[in-house]
């Protein structure tokens, strides 16, 4: 469920690729989605799924003063069983942000490319000269044939808000069909500079009196505003393309993505070890987000996330013998396993407040304080209420991490270990010095036990995927002074979550 960008190269031969990828929607619930981010919500009585394949390479090669109709072609499936039909949006975006009407550039000393809707003129009878993008519904079918609205049967400006570009006006069946075949074309004006420049269209499907409000994305953070090339969220990084994103990105430079279940932009990095660290803590409110959690977006089966949502009451004697439901609340205990700890009204540890000790380039915010049972996606847990850790053998296999990153592994062996070796040298398990601390930009968050956060700016500790023994797991702990990549504490405290992409 990914929408990959636009991406405008423009050189001699001023060249244009445009990349388009899945569009897809959950049954009964009526989205907008974007890698797997939930942007809006319409929830109604239906069934319906919008799904699309890419026709050609989306390339075009427009000289200077021309413009190109032929883009390429994204066709888009509709199945919809509602007695009200449908309505397909669309909304353009450049580079990250969400109702910004341009191909971005991202090349010092370029031009933004604007939409643009006066396609049908010869080149040089344009109106301004001024570079611009526009798309068209040029063509619709199936047994539910939606009519194009807003002129968009012809090539017209990409919309900067959400705009009706296809509807049925009446009411469909299981067996109803029907799709649109949207198309891209540019204009380059007489001198426009070479470069680089991307852009995204998105493409919703709501019920028809109901038109979705675009969402803003959080304002990435000063220390990391650079995105990482070619994609938005955590979860678009895949076997398939994680070789060509690492190959652009600078040792130790300070980027960012987001995580596509709440939004959140998180600082990122690829470090000595040649990994791509998050440099910050993990900050999912798994109050809040736990029904968004799914095995496309986290790092967990929906087998796995069952227990943690409360569907499944555990299988063995290290899970909770009763209901997670009834114990999902805002505090932690030894008898609540599941909480994400986090308290927004309390600045000594809400999620979001900078730590007093920081490192490096990452936002330096405490995010949230996890119990090994959270952390863990609620595989890994503690026992029946009376019990404050449970007799659990092997490493944990799921966790809360976006899916395709994962907690990091721990002891002497372990990537926490891998990566302080590789920053300073040492194999040590006592390491002086704060070059991990920065490498990693390690706020000194400490732990949070018994309904209070205690010893923050004294010391941080990070988790890891690895089992210690009955009680503990190992984890990364760090002092203002050295670090211990081989620490180990009980899991039942709540600590916090650092991922690593797979």
């Amino acid at each position: 469920m990914s929408i990959s960008p636009y991406k405008v190269t423009l050189g001699t031969s001023i060249g244009v690729t445009t990349m388009l990828g899945l569009f897809s929607l959950m049954p009964s619930v009526i989205a907008t989605t974007s890698s797997s981010s939930k942007n809006a919500v319409v929830t109604v009585g239906a069934s319906c799924s919008m799904d699309s394949t890419v026709s050609s390479a989306h390339t075009a090669t427009i000289a200077p003063g021309g413009y190109n109709k032929e883009i390429g072609l994204t066709n888009v499936a509709i199945t919809c069983n509602d007695n009200g039909g449908y309505a397909i949006y669309a909304i353009g975006f450049g580079d990250d942000t969400l109702g910004n009407n341009v191909l971005h550039s991202t090349t010092a000393g370029t031009t933004d490319i604007n939409t643009g809707n006066d396609f049908a003129s010869a080149p040089g009878s344009y109106s301004s000269n001024t570079s611009q993008w526009a798309m068209q519904v040029n063509n619709v079918s199936g047994s539910s044939i939606p009519t194009i609205v807003n002129n968009f049967d012809s090539l017209s400006l990409v919309p900067t808000t959400y705009t009706k570009v296809a509807e049925y006006n009446a009411a469909t069946t299981a067996s109803s069909t029907s799709a649109i075949t949207t198309k891209y074309g540019a204009y380059i004006a007489i001198g426009h500079p070479a470069g680089t420049y991307t852009g995204k269209v998105k493409y919703t499907l709501v019920h028809p009196s109901e038109a979705p409000a675009p969402v803003v994305p959080p304002t990435p953070p000063t220390s990391c505003n650079t995105p990482v090339p070619d994609v938005t969220y955590m979860q678009e990084i895949t076997s398939s393309n994680k070789a060509t994103i690492l190959a652009q990105l600078t040792e130790d430079g300070a980027y960012y993505l987001r995580d596509s279940r709440d939004e959140e932009p998180y600082c990122v990095s690829k470090l000595a070890d040649g990994n791509l660290w998050l440099l910050d803590n993990l900050r999912l409110d798994l109050v809040a987000h736990r029904d968004d959690l799914n095995e496309n977006n986290t790092n967990a089966t929906n087998t796995q996330l069952a227990y943690l949502k409360g569907t499944s009451t555990g299988t063995t004697s290290d899970e909770y013998a009763t209901s997670a439901v009834s114990y999902w609340t805002s505090n932690y205990s030894n008898s609540d396993p599941l909480i994400a700890i986090k308290n927004a009204s309390d600045d000594n540890w809400n999620p979001n407040t900078v730590a007093s000790v920081k490192y490096g380039n990452g936002s330096g915010k405490i995010g949230v304080y996890y119990n090994y049972c959270a952390a863990s996606a609620g595989t890994y847990c503690y026992g029946n209420g009376t019990i404050s850790y449970g007799t659990s053998t092997g490493d944990a296999t799921a966790d809360v991490c976006p899916a395709g990153w994962r907690m990091p592994t721990g002891g002497s062996t372990g990537e926490y270990q891998a990566l302080a070796t590789a920053i300073t040298g040492s194999t040590s398990s006592f390491i002086s010095g704060t070059n991990v601390q920065t490498a990693l930009s390690l706020p000194l968050s400490n732990y949070f036990i018994s309904g209070s956060a205690s010893g923050q700016g004294s010391n941080g500790i990070f988790w890891s995927s690895t089992r210690y023994n009955d009680s503990n797991m190992y984890n990364l702990r760090a002092y203002s002074s050295y670090v211990s990549p081989q620490n180990d504490n009980y899991r039942n405290f709540g600590y916090s979550v650092r991922c690593l992409l797979q």
